[in-house]
C-alpha cells in the first residue's frame, strides 16, 4: 500500500498503527515523506511487531532519527519483513547498532537501504559484523563514512551473502579500494557501486588488478572517481585479458578525467561493457546530501 507524501500527523499514524494490528494480509507499505517522527515513530514500530504478512517497508524521508530507526529495528525479528528502506531519515550509529542486533538474530531482512543518513564508521562496522543473510546493502551518500568503514565491510564480504553493495559518495579511498580488491574474489558480490569517491587511478588500479578473479561480479560503477588515462589503461587491460576474462558485463566510467585516447570509441570507451561518457553532472554526494540536510532541518523544526 502506497501512502507516501500524505502529510500524516501523529493521530493519523496512530490510526494506521491500530489498523496494522488487525490486518493480516498487507505485504508492502510505503510511508515515505510523511513527517513520521518521535512518539509516532515508536507507536508505528510497536504496531509492526508480530505482523504476519508485511515483507516490504519504505520509511524514506521521515525524520525518524536514531530513536525511530532503533524502534523499527527492534521489531524486525518478529516480522517477515525482507526489504527495509530508511533513506534520508536522519538515522545514525545507534540505529545501526539496533539493526545489527536484529540481523544477528532471527531476522528475515535481505535488503537494507540507508542512504543519505548520519552513519559513521562505528555504525558501518556494527553492520559489517552482523550482515547475516543480507543480500543488498545501500549506504550511498553517508558522507560521515571513511575508508575505515569500507575496510570493515570488505573484511566481512567473504563470509556474507551480500550480492549488491552501494558505497557511492562514502569517502572510499585508495587503501579502502585495496581492502575491497582483496575481498572481492572471495565474495558473492555481483554489483558494486563506488561512484563519487575520488580515489583516482590508484584506487581503480587496485580493482582492475583483481577483476579477472572476481567470478561473481557483473556490474561495477566507478563513475565520478577522478580516474584518468593511466587508470583507464589498467581497466582496459583487465577487460581484455584472455587468460583471466572478467565476469563484469557493465562498468560505469562516466564523469571521470579520461583523455582523447579513451573517448569516441577509442581505448576503454571502445569496449561494449564500458560507459565512458565525459559529461559532467552533480555528484551523488552533492545531490543526496542536499536531501539529507532538508530532512535534518525538518526534524529539528519538529522538535
Amino acid at each position: 500500500r502506497r501512502l507516501s507524501a500524505r502529510h500524516l500527523d501523529r493521530r493519523s499514524v496512530r490510526t494506521l498503527a491500530r489498523a496494522l494490528r488487525s490486518n493480516g494480509s498487507l505485504d508492502s507499505l510505503n510511508l515515505s515523506s510523511n513527517m513520521v517522527y518521535g512518539r509516532a515513530a515508536s507507536d508505528f514500530a510497536a504496531a509492526l511487531a508480530g505482523h504476519a504478512s508485511l515483507t516490504a517497508l519504505d520509511l524514506d524521508h521521515n525524520p525518524l532519527l536514531d530513536g525511530g530507526g532503533a524502534a523499527v529495528a527492534a521489531v524486525l525479528p518478529s516480522t517477515p519483513i525482507r526489504s527495509l528502506s530508511l533513506c534520508f531519515t536522519g538515522v545514525g550509529d545507534a540505529a545501526c547498532d539496533a539493526l545489527a542486533l536484529a540481523l544477528a538474530g532471527d531476522c528475515r531482512l535481505r535488503s537494507l537501504r540507508l542512504s543519505g543518513n548520519r552513519i559513521t564508521s562505528s555504525g558501518a562496522t556494527s553492520l559489517a559484523a552482523s550482515l547475516g543473510k543480507l543480500a543488498h546493502l545501500d549506504l550511498t551518500a553517508n558522507v560521515r563514512l571513511d575508508g575505515a568503514a569500507t575496510a570493515a565491510l570488505a573484511m566481512a564480504l567473504p563470509a556474507s551473502a551480500l550480492r549488491s553493495l552501494r558505497l557511492s559518495g562514502c569517502n572510499v579511498d585508495r587503501k579502502a579500494c585495496s581492502r575491497l580488491a582483496a575481498a572481492l574474489p572471495l565474495s558473492r558480490l555481483a554489483r558494486l557501486d563506488l561512484s563519487s569517491n575520488h580515489f583516482s587511478d590508484g584506487g581503480s588500479d587496485e580493482l582492475a588488478w583483481v577483476l579477472g578473479g572476481c567470478g561473481s561480479l557483473t556490474a561495477l560503477s566507478l563513475a565520478d572517481c577522478n580516474i584518468g588515462d593511466e587508470g583507464a589503461d589498467e581497466l582496459l587491460e583487465a577487460l581484455a585479458d584472455a587468460d583471466a576474462p572478467p565476469s563484469v558485463r557493465s562498468i560505469d566510467l562516466r564523469w571521470n578525467k579520461l583523455g582523447s585516447t579513451h573517448q569516441g570509441g577509442r581505448g576503454v570507451s571502445g569496449d561494449p561493457r564500458a560507459d565512458a561518457s565525459s559529461q559532467k553532472q552533480r555528484t551523488a554526494a552533492e545531490r543526496q546530501t542536499e536531501h539529507l540536510e532538508h530532512t535534518w532541518q525538518q526534524a529539528k523544526a519538529a522538535g
